[in-house]
């Protein structure tokens, strides 16, 4: 969760001193995909309450799809190149309404112009990029 939509580099030996501004490690071989909560469908669909926490989940499908594809739209409009991570659960996207509304993610994004790579394609385009 380093970055919205760009690739990085994981770093090693990260300092964060308590009255001082953090000190970052050495970068790694390892490169990290940005991720979000926002576009992870668990918190969304799923209902959960543990102690004090609740998860409200049950949102509408089409609130989702909405929001998702915001997402992308922002991403086009602000980044000359990047990666938008959707995370699905089977046992939270498989439900009947939400794979219609995947089904109309995918039909929408495509629609405005998103390519659907697998994460080792997006790793090669992003060293190819930041070479």
């Amino acid at each position: 969760m380093g970055h919205d939509y760009l690739p990085y580099h994981a770093r090693h030996g990260d300092q964060f001193p308590l009255d001082a501004p953090a000190l970052f490690g050495a970068e790694t071989a390892l490169i990290e995909m940005p991720i979000s909560w926002s576009t992870d469908d668990y918190p969304h669909f799923e209902f959960s309450r543990r102690g004090n926490t609740l998860l409200q989940g049950l949102r509408k499908a089409d609130d989702v799809l909405a929001n998702w594809v915001d997402d992308f739209r922002y991403m086009a409009q602000v980044m000359d190149w990047g990666v938008l991570t959707y995370t699905m659960h089977p046992q939270v996207i498989g439900r009947g309404h939400r794979m219609l509304m995947l089904e109309r993610l995918i039909q929408t994004l495509s629609g405005l112009g998103a390519t659907f790579a697998r994460m080792e394609d997006a790793v090669t385009a992003f060293r190819a990029q930041s070479s």
